[in-house]
């Protein structure tokens, strides 16, 4: 769930996570934030192979995970307790079953029997100053939260001239993380005595021969932990100059876990980065040329990954007895997980092509081994084999649906098919292969969701309101592929499709 602990209040603190939350000032998202500093689709936070993801939309002011800024159109995985800013608005990722944040009363009004509150004072001591300074040097080298933790019950210890130091995350109660040094606890604190330092400052208990301080750890202004400091009874002149410390010692740690949480999302990002970059040169490597030509038919090719990696597949290759086989699908989803199947799928085919020449047969079988293996994914796919002599062209539409027609003396319409159901859908699936028969002049594009789907600023789709005008301007498959690159990122008022989109055109001219 996603739940908000800061900004403007909202209907509901908290959004179940579905598996596509959008998130924008615009009233089609799921969670609505009406304010100008939110674009108006601003992230969206979505399920891959289980695990959850979030990815800005390129939006105008940005979205910070752990304060770290996210880039646009990146999926960048998230976890629990990881933190979202957008806009004014702060949230953070919990599970669905976890308790409700509870708002604590002051500590005015909190009755505690010997603990006394102490409102920190600005810290002048020069040795504490000191101490601090060194606190922040070498929290600056601490990699997680449990070292964080033994450094500051060690410079606790060091700065309040205590007998020992604990730090307690509250987690179903109060669970020890670190203790400086590894002496038997004679003074431990309550639920209440925790609760109570939630309110701010320092708690100061008296009890079993001992003077303890109770400071709660802040990050971004939640509760993260208490650190419980236990002092001689006799100290009573240094009691003032230990409040002061631990409660800015508290303060320093604090910031240096903001820190630790937004390196983390740093190296998240760039490990990420790292796969994607990879993922993109075996599917740099597996594409067909972006122009070719086999005999009379000619072709060109361009492949937009709207995360970096394409979930689309396009393959051109020559197959036996003067037959070229063209193929444009999309896989479902998009990002690494969608790339890697991508690559599979088309690997698969090209070899069913190459043996079969069949699109039928190598649907069928293709159908088959992704019912096996690809999980709850599905592909949709053009399949085509054209005969070189005859422009006679034998077809499989797997659920894709994206083909137009475009003729020099016919205009632009779509390619009128039975179709069939997506490859990985049911193991059993039958496929029909349809004819359609080729000529000079006329040529056959075929696109992916991206590309149909790229809106305009006043929510237009480009499949109904800007593809057949870019189509009726062309006069072969390379301009065509030119003009619907650059018809996109106009009709986007210059953003590319957020999607995978890709773009095929080709023409036969007649046998050679």
């Amino acid at each position: 769930m996603l739940e908000q602990i800061a900004g403007p209040a909202l209907i509901e603190a908290r959004v179940p996570l579905r598996d596509n939350l959008r998130v924008g000032r615009h009233p089609e998202n799921e969670l609505v934030l009406a304010d100008p500093a939110v674009s108006r689709h601003h992230l969206r936070i979505e399920s891959e192979g289980g695990k959850l993801q979030v990815i800005d939309l390129g939006s105008r002011v940005g979205t910070a995970l752990n304060d770290h800024p996210l880039p646009a159109f990146r999926p960048v995985p998230i976890r629990e307790h990881d933190r979202l800013r957008v806009g004014p608005w702060r949230f953070r990722l919990i599970s669905a079953d976890s308790q409700p944040r509870v708002a604590y009363p002051p500590l005015s009004d909190v009755s505690l029997s010997s603990a006394t509150q102490t409102l920190a004072p600005a810290l002048v001591a020069e040795r504490r100053l000191e101490l601090l300074v060194e606190f922040a040097a070498a929290a600056a080298h601490v990699t997680s939260a449990a070292t964080l933790a033994a450094c500051v019950a060690d410079f606790a210890v060091r700065g309040c001239n205590a007998r020992y130091a604990v730090i307690y995350v509250r987690e179903s109660g109060l669970q020890e993380l670190a203790r400086h040094p590894q002496v038997d606890l004679q003074f431990e604190p309550d639920l209440a005595v925790a609760q109570a330092s939630l309110a701010g400052g320092v708690v100061q208990v008296e009890g079993a021969g001992a003077f303890a301080l109770a400071v709660t750890l802040r990050l971004d202004q939640l509760p993260w932990g208490v650190l419980w400091v236990v002092l001689d009874a006799t100290q009573e002149r240094s009691r003032s100059d230990a409040c002061e410390f631990a409660h800015a010692l508290s303060r320093l740690a604090g910031l240096t876990l903001g820190n630790l949480d937004r390196r983390e999302v740093a190296l998240r990002i760039e490990r990420l980065h790292n796969d994607l970059d990879q993922a993109r040169e075996v599917q740099r490597r597996i594409l067909p040329p972006p122009q070719g030509q086999f005999g009379g038919l000619s072709y060109a090719l361009h492949v937009h990954p709207g995360r970096h990696v394409a979930g689309d597949l396009a393959d051109v290759l020559q197959v036996a007895d003067g037959r070229v086989a063209v193929v444009l699908g999309d896989v479902a989803g998009a990002g690494v997980g969608a790339g890697f199947l991508m690559a599979g799928v088309q690997a698969y085919l090209h070899a069913e092509l190459m043996e079969t020449g069949d699109p039928a047969v190598a649907a069928q079988r293709c159908n088959a081994y992704l019912a096996k293996v690809g999980g709850a994914r599905f592909v949709t796919a053009w399949i085509g084999v054209i005969d070189l002599h005859h422009g006679e062209c034998h077809y499989v539409d797997a659920g894709h649906g994206h083909v137009r027609l475009v003729g020099n003396d016919r205009g632009v319409h779509e390619l009128s098919s039975h179709g069939c159901v997506p490859l990985g859908v049911a193991p059993d699936s039958e496929f029909v292969a349809e004819r359609l028969q080729l000529g000079p002049g006329l040529r056959v594009v075929l696109y992916s969701d991206g590309v149909a789907e790229q809106r305009s600023p006043d929510a237009r789709v480009f499949a109904d309101h800007g593809l057949g005008s870019v189509l009726e301007k062309s006069c072969s498959p390379a301009e065509d592929v030119e003009l619907v690159v650059a018809g996109l990122s106009l009709f986007g008022g210059g953003q590319l499709p957020a999607d995978d989109a890709t773009i095929l055109s080709m023409c036969w001219s007649g046998p050679v």
